[in-house]
């Protein structure tokens, strides 16, 4: 019922088409938003993922983190072997609660200390050891060990290292999802429902209100452990400089802790994480971005960022994948849309515009702005819509586009053989009605001639309305004539020196018995001028004709005042008369083929609205101008203007339509008289 009456409604017939139009431009934007959805694309986003890493703005340091590595420095001087025999490890966190730090985080593979120094661990040494971070826990100063993972799970400390504090320390690194390229992108926060290192010391810290995940936190179900994305720090804009070994965050040689050469109050209160950072060994860095020249960085300067990351709530928001469904949909369905309304170096801007405009608000998104910030967009996909849309959007437009000519050449060709049947039909009716007119002419001389005495004065009024109207119709089949001759053959111009003065005098002699007729002035004023070359016949044809209109049109008892002068290159001639003048909103169409201005005055004056045409025409073909300057009741002013100097070069060649021709051909010019006087 629903569909009947909707059918039956003309607004929705009207909106059909375009309702259907949208739909299906949704629909193909829906297929390309859902193919691009499910298409793998980690190997763009990985690398886009960098850029904005890379360039984006970085946040402060938490000077409340300091490092301290066991280095190159620190085994030369000790002429041990990395990671150091258990005593230095004793001396080491005994200097550490001497300077009253706040916590510590001990990245160090115990397993590997055993092996460099067993005896150590069948001794009271390592009992020391283990004492040492019982008292700092008791005093405090939270105490976390890091612990290693390999294939068969976690991997403690030897005894009585294994009562301490622990928890897994891994540098993830992006292996077998998202970028497979082995770059350290995010960190863990648990791994089996277990706090990684940097989360379980971050609780550890702040024991009375526990640590909230990192902003951006997700669950890796096939690896049973959660993840977040990082966000790099920066001391100065540097994060890690290899030439000359400097961190982001304060850095102090092992050797030198243990040695006492860390000033006294440098370290309290702080949290201090304590790790291997040897140049020569490659399992103490990672790769932190694959366009940064920074790219390889030492495991711990990544452990302070996850740190700090977790204590200050740092991390990178993912966008959810809806939203980013929708935000490709509407990317695609502006493609679409577009390609169908724009030109094709449009939509190419608009498509560059577009992937510029999604990079910018993704790397907007991206900065660390409380807010509005700390979001990754995903450009994978957004970006590959735009490429699709685009590239599918091409062929259907020019298929679109090819139809649209097809069609235009089969109308157009339906209009040129409609043309010419016009013009033929034209042709065989003028030329068939030009004898008939010609011989009812004659016929009503002769029979006015024969029964001049019978007549009487009615009779002979008649014979002269059947003369008129003969004539006004062989006016109007030869008009027709020549306008059927210039479309068919363009204008023909015989150049010939002629004083336009004299052609004036001449042409104004005809109408003067018109002009008496209605008490209308003639008032001349011809400037003296030299003969110029033109085709006196249409010139002639112009003239006539323009000073026809403004005696019809012209109420009886006024004037119309002729002239004729030379302005700079040019002979220009003006007709004015005082009669009923032209609308402005008419003038644009005055010069068109059959226009007649539409008004009382107009409908009992006997016209075929070509003489305007023509007379532009001519002009035109002479490489002149003509201007009308008019004004309701104000009189109407035409200026034509003809080249002095006119050549045969110049002319219109024979056979071209004068509108075709070369842009010496000036547009018709129409003004107001208003305008002039406000001027």
């Amino acid at each position: 019922m629903l569909a009947v009456k909707l059918k039956s409604n003309p607004k929705f017939q009207k909106i059909l088409p375009t309702l259907q139009e949208t739909l299906l431009h949704g629909l193909l934007a829906l297929v390309i938003t859902a193919s691009v959805m499910t298409f793998p694309l980690d190997f763009i986003e990985a690398p886009l993922y960098d850029l904005r890493q890379w360039i984006s703005v970085k946040p402060p340091i938490d000077d409340r983190i300091v490092i301290v590595t066991i280095d190159d420095q620190t085994v030369n001087q000790l002429n041990e072997m990395s990671p150091l025999p258990v005593k230095y490890h004793l001396q080491a966190i005994q200097k550490l609660e001497e300077h009253g730090v706040g916590a510590v985080g001990y990245y160090i593979d115990f397993n590997k200390v055993q092996r460099i120094d067993p005896g150590s661990f069948e001794k009271e040494l390592v009992q020391d050891l283990y004492r040492s971070t019982v008292r700092l826990n008791a005093q405090g100063s939270p105490f976390m060990l890091g612990i290693p993972f390999d294939l068969n799970g976690e991997v403690t400390a030897p005894y009585p290292m294994n009562q301490v504090p622990q928890a897994i320390a891994i540098t993830h690194r992006d292996g077998t999802i998202f970028g497979k390229d082995r770059v350290t992108r995010r960190a863990l926060v648990s791994l089996y429902d277990r706090l990684a290192f940097e989360m379980a010391l971050a609780n550890k810290i702040y024991a009375i209100e526990s640590i909230q995940n990192p902003p951006g936190t997700y669950r890796s179900v096939d690896a049973d452990a959660q993840y977040f994305l990082l966000r790099w720090h920066q001391n100065n804009g540097t994060i890690y400089d290899a030439n000359y070994e400097t961190f982001s965050y304060p850095r102090y040689s092992f050797v030198d802790l243990i040695e006492g050469r860390i000033p006294e109050g440098t370290l309290k209160d702080k949290i201090v994480l304590v790790g291997t950072f040897q140049r020569e060994n490659p399992n103490d860095f990672t790769l932190i971005n694959s366009f940064s020249h920074f790219g390889l960085t030492p495991k711990i300067l990544v452990q302070a960022n996850t740190l700090d990351a977790i204590i200050n709530h740092q991390g990178i928001i993912g966008i959810p994948t809806p939203l980013l469904a929708i935000f490709c949909f509407i990317l695609s369905l502006s493609i679409i849309i577009a390609s169908f309304r724009v030109r094709p170096s449009r939509l190419i801007l608009l498509t560059l515009y577009l992937i510029v405009g999604t990079f910018g608000v993704s790397f907007l998104l991206f900065q660390p702005i409380p807010k509005i910030g700390g979001f990754w967009l995903p450009l994978g996909a957004p970006l590959l819509s735009l490429a699709l849309s685009f590239y599918l959007m091409i062929p259907l437009r020019l298929y679109s586009e090819n139809r649209k000519r097809f069609e235009l050449e089969k109308q157009n060709k339906m209009l040129l053989e409609v043309e010419e049947m016009k013009t033929n039909f034209l042709q065989l009716v003028t030329h068939d009605l030009k004898t008939p007119v010609a011989r009812i002419q004659g016929l009503t001389e002769s029979l006015r001639r024969a029964l001049n005495d019978k007549l009487t004065s009615k009779d002979h009024e008649m014979m002269n309305h059947i003369l008129l109207a003969n004539e006004d119709l062989n006016h109007f089949i030869s008009s027709l004539l020549e306008l059927t001759k210039i479309d068919n053959q363009g204008v023909r111009v015989q150049l010939q020196a002629k004083d336009i003065n004299q052609l004036l005098e001449s042409i104004l002699m005809k109408h003067r018995f018109s002009a008496q007729g209605k008490s209308i002035q003639i008032v001349t004023h011809f400037e003296p001028m030299f003969p110029i070359k033109f085709d006196s016949n249409l010139i002639g044809k112009v003239l006539n004709n323009l000073i026809d209109n403004a005696i019809k049109y012209s109420p009886s008892g006024t004037q119309v005042t002729i002239e004729t002068r030379e302005v700079d290159s040019f002979v220009e001639v003006t007709i004015q008369d005082q009669g009923i003048g032209i609308p402005e909103e008419e003038l644009p169409n005055l010069f068109s083929r059959f226009y007649r201005v539409k008004n009382d005055t107009t409908q009992k004056v006997k016209g075929t609205g070509l003489g305007l045409y023509l007379s532009k025409f001519f002009i035109e073909a002479h490489q002149g101008t003509v201007r009308v300057d008019s004004a309701q009741k104000a009189g109407t002013k035409f200026t034509i203007r003809l080249p002095i100097d006119l050549t045969e070069a110049n002319l219109v060649q024979v056979g071209l339509s004068v509108q075709n021709t070369t842009a010496k051909n000036h547009a018709v010019q129409p003004h107001s008289i208003k305008e002039k006087s406000n001027a």
